[in-house]
């Protein structure tokens, strides 16, 4: 099952793909081929899945949910059923 990410923009974009730190704080190179939008610039949040930029995040939508996901990690980290 493929699901689509916030990624934060850390990099300006370069011939085609942008550098982005997921919400792991892993960062990777995002194609931008799918992309329809302004040029995302750095500390923009982009919607992405499968390694594609698919569009660009409204700035306190993607705070919200950063938040949230936040929120939960904390009451029970990924893969464990417990909370901590």
């Amino acid at each position: 099952m493929c699901m689509s990410r916030l990624h934060l923009v850390v990099r300006p974009p370069d011939k085609g793909s942008v550098r982005v730190r997921d919400l792991d704080g892993h960062e990777r190179c995002l194609s931008l081929l799918a992309y329809d939008g302004p040029p995302p610039e750095v500390g923009d949040w982009l919607v992405a899945q499968s390694g594609f930029a698919l569009a660009l995040a409204d700035p306190n939508e993607a705070a919200a949910t950063v938040s949230e996901l936040a929120a939960l990690r904390t009451l029970a980290p990924l893969g464990t059923g417990e909370a901590r």
